[in-house]
């Protein structure tokens, strides 16, 4: 729905020109395709306003018709009656009556524009051409975007869940998809804390993953970057892009929409960002209100949301980009009374204050990358990342019941079923504590960190989960019950 009356007007303008491109009786050959371009004329104004019983309901639509659309189709209908001149009569006393109507929320005086060019016989503006005539009927691609975000507005099933929504980490996705013909996913993380929603690091691909686990542009209240990589925040700029065409769609559609009919007013959405220095400076003129997120370093943990206690952040500066920023994360949530501590990584290599920093946490995600040989063997650790004996170094370090694999930067195959059957062995020597490999779908639910079967949907206890392993490589990964898991296997 357009702001204003403008779409209507270029709507009328091909049939108008057929009334009014001859003499004014009924004599006048070609009546009878005067008489169809009224009923056409007629037809567009009722599905144009038709458009508005999704916002309003069928009983208000008459009367957010303005009073000079009604005096002008009034004058269409009977065109039989008062031929054309009584069509100009029409438009001669729309006019007048839409110089007081304030209906439209931007006006651009093109109502009066349109009523002159009836009265002067002459369509000013080119004709649309019969090829695209029926496009501006259609409605809008955001519209059936709303419908899908609307079929559960009170959006239960996001409701204080953690979802991962990363399969593979850097350019992994890229060339594997390039090379083997077969998709292959980045993306990132997402936090919903009593239906306040949180993205962490939307990478390359995120976008596309939220939109096919039910999470729309309005489920995402806050978005947290914690680097300047693109497998971090590739998709930052699809978010802020998506979020303007949602505002603007909805400020035009509630354009024509007054008080008077008391309806709730749509407030444009916001997001707020919180993210390191170089991203900041990067996507500045992209993205709305921003902090640093270097404001949120130490144990002094800050609020996400102004005026929420219930959820608070801090930051520990990682080592993973030489003479940049790169952070970790620990989000504190409070339900009932009963605190939950969710740890994130990201990019880093084992060092001793990240073993202080996540001790506690319930939940932690990791970031894996990839594998190398001295690194497996306990001789050298990765530089820039975790790898395989930083992982068990941090793992062997906290008390967190589940911890998540995550970022597999797989050059050489698939190793990620590997990988967690070959340190479980090691971190359980000092620690009970339970691991999966992360992979988009991947839902735990807070606080008592359930996760959610990937064949039922059933909520199950982390040590009665079951990891299924993918039937081929970069292939999805599951978490069954252990009914499905009986069924499937």
């Amino acid at each position: 729905m357009e702001t204003c009356l403008q779409t209507l007007w270029e709507l009328l303008r091909d049939p108008m020109a057929q009334i009014m491109n001859t003499g004014n009786s009924l004599e006048d050959n070609g009546l009878a395709q005067k008489q169809m371009a009224t009923i056409r004329s007629v037809e567009l104004i009722a599905m144009f306003f038709l458009g508005l019983e999704d916002r309003i309901g069928k009983r208000h639509l008459e009367d957010c018709k303005p009073k000079h659309i009604k005096e002008f189709e009034c004058a269409l209908r009977n065109f039989a009656d008062k031929s054309v001149a009584g069509i100009r009569e029409g438009a001669e006393k729309a006019k007048e009556m839409s110089a007081q109507c304030n209906l439209c929320a931007v006006c651009r005086n093109c109502a009066s524009q349109f009523y002159d060019e009836v009265l002067l016989q002459q369509m000013t503006e080119r004709k649309l051409p019969y090829e695209l005539k029926d496009y501006f009927t259609k409605l809008p691609q955001m519209h059936y975007y709303q419908t899908g975000m609307n079929e559960d507005k009170a959006r239960k099933y996001l409701c204080n869940s953690f979802l991962m929504l990363k399969g593979f980490s850097s350019s992994t996705p890229t060339i594997y998809s390039a090379t083997f013909d077969s998709e292959c996913l980045g993306g990132g993380l997402y936090l919903n804390y009593n239906g306040t929603g949180i993205v962490i690091d939307p990478g390359l691909g995120f976008v596309d993953s939220m939109h096919r686990n039910g999470i729309y542009i309005r489920d995402i209240d806050i978005v947290i970057i914690t680097h300047d990589h693109y497998d971090h925040n590739a998709d930052a700029e699809t978010i802020s892009s998506l979020l303007h065409d949602y505002n603007s769609y909805n400020q035009r559609r509630g354009g024509i929409i007054k008080d008077v009919f008391e309806l709730e007013d749509i407030k444009p959405h916001e997001i707020k960002w919180i993210v390191d220095s170089s991203t900041a400076n990067k996507l500045s003129k992209k993205i709305g209100k921003r902090r640093n997120l270097r404001d949120y370093l130490g144990e002094n943990r800050k609020q996400v949301i102004k005026n929420e206690n219930g959820i608070k952040l801090s930051a520990i500066e990682t080592e993973h980009i030489k003479n940049g920023e790169s952070f970790g994360l620990i989000f504190k949530l409070t339900y009932q009374e009963k605190c939950f501590k969710i740890g994130y990584t990201s990019d880093t290599p084992f060092f001793p204050e990240i073993s202080t920093f996540f001790q506690d946490v319930d939940l932690l995600i990791f970031h894996v990358s990839d594998l190398y040989r001295k690194d497996v063997k306990g001789v050298k650790d990765k530089s820039n990342h975790l790898g395989y004996n930083g992982s068990i170094k941090l793992l062997q370090s906290v008390n967190a019941k589940l911890a998540i694999a995550s970022e597999f930067c797989c050059t050489n195959g698939d190793f990620r079923m590997d990988f967690i059957k070959s340190i479980v062995d090691e971190v359980k020597k000092s620690k009970d504590i339970s691991l999966l490999p992360g992979e988009i779908g991947l839902k735990i639910y807070m606080p008592k960190q359930e996760v959610e079967c990937s064949l039922c949907k059933k909520k199950v206890e982390i040590k009665a989960i079951k990891v299924i392993a993918p039937n081929k490589a970069f292939g999805k990964i599951q978490y069954a019950c252990r009914q499905c898991a009986h069924d499937v296997l």
